[in-house]
């Protein structure tokens, strides 16, 4: 029976769960009844800056642990490493025997898949445009990135996951003919076996799949969807029904803050039930999701606030800025709970903005609560006014 890739990410930027909340996040997994965990945090320095050197004993015993957890719960524990900041690629024409970039990350993934990892993960996102430094024999990154991970598969004798430098259509643009050639060349040399992660139209995609990924094979594709991350706009928070339900394989990266992050693994999983339903079914259990997490019931008033990111249709009429602070104040001062604490900057933030875009936050507040360079541009507008 083919894995359907469904679960979660901890992939972003800004926070690293402690082994204690990943844990936690895997009894969220199999209570959404998704297949997989993707181990690939970008603070983790193991994993992407540092990814040459081995993690140590301890950190080791306690992945081992973390997978046989995994294991048990019948999930899927995905071990991402991302050498691509600075790998040299001449290391693939040289011998098997001697030490180089290839064999120390052979090494590396042997270790993972020792600790218990399921399958291995090679990301080649986020980085620098200089390929041509560390190119060895390779004349196409996207051919390079593919033999990369041929090689990688065949030294394992399995398939792998891999994310491409190119993983979001809004990464190339019209005249863009080098991040083409990636693609074309990418998609060409990849042996059939590997699945190759894609985010869809954006990075934050309103469209999964997108039309880039017309040169891969759907059933090859994991979307990587970044509906609820926020590591990109860390002052905002989305909160909303989840948008994407027609891909098979899809896993969500979401926020790195653990009792929210639970949470959304139920908005998706639910997503996935509703999906066909329409709006309003989503909505209807959307709202009985919050409850059922002791949201209380005045943050509906503000839902528009944190429904969706860019890009996406609202599912929430905007309220006025009186019925808007009214609910903050409840939410702010009146409601304590773990959620509470994990949105209570994001709920701080809105009321000042409510208050900024009204004109009724004094100048003092003005600098006492913005960054210095917003500060001294409202309170120019401010002293205008």
């Amino acid at each position: 029976m083919t894995l359907i890739f469904t679960g979660y990410i901890e992939g972003y930027y800004g926070r690293l769960f402690d082994w204690h909340d990943r844990n936690r996040l895997l009894g969220g997994v199999a209570a959404a009844e998704m297949t997989s965990y993707f181990y690939a945090p970008k603070e983790d320095a193991r994993h992407r800056q540092f990814w040459r050197q081995p993690y140590d004993k301890a950190w080791q015993a306690e992945f081992t642990q973390f997978a046989t957890i995994a294991a048990a719960k019948n999930i899927h524990l995905i071990a991402g490493i991302a050498p691509g900041l600075d790998f040299d690629f001449a290391s693939l024409d040289a011998s098997v025997d001697q030490k180089n970039d290839f064999t120390t990350l052979v090494a590396k993934v042997r270790q993972f898949l020792a600790n218990g990892a399921s399958m291995i993960a090679l990301l080649m996102d986020d980085i620098a445009a200089d390929f041509e430094a560390r190119s060895g024999s390779f004349t196409n990154e996207g051919r390079a990135h593919a033999a990369l991970a041929n090689r990688l598969g065949l030294a394992i004798d399995a398939a792998i996951i891999i994310v491409p430098r190119i993983y979001a259509d809004s990464l190339i643009t019209p005249d863009d003919t080098q991040s083409l050639a990636y693609l074309e060349q990418f998609t060409s040399h990849l042996d059939p076996q590997h699945q190759v992660v894609y985010c869809g139209d954006d990075i934050v995609a309103p469209r999964p799949f997108g039309d880039a990924g017309g040169h891969l094979d759907p059933a090859s594709i994991i979307i990587w969807d970044n509906f609820y991350a926020n590591d990109y706009c860390p002052r905002r928070l989305f909160l909303g029904p989840w948008r994407n339900t027609d891909m098979p394989h899809i896993m969500l990266n979401p926020t790195g803050m653990i009792e929210t992050d639970l949470l959304l693994l139920g908005l998706m999983a639910g997503g996935r039930d509703q999906a066909g339903r329409g709006s309003e079914a989503g909505k209807i259990y959307w709202r009985e999701l919050m409850q059922k997490a002791a949201v209380p019931d005045v943050f509906f008033d503000i839902a528009a606030y944190f429904d969706a990111p860019y890009g996406f249709a609202a599912e929430f009429a905007m309220p006025s800025a009186k019925t808007a602070l009214a609910a903050l104040d409840i939410l702010l001062w009146r409601w304590k709970s773990p959620l509470q604490r994990e949105w209570y900057p994001h709920l701080m933030g809105l009321k000042q903005d409510i208050l900024l875009a009204n004109g009724e936050l004094p100048l003092e507040r003005i600098e006492k609560t913005q960054m210095a360079p917003l500060a001294r541009q409202l309170s120019g507008f401010a002293a205008k006014g």
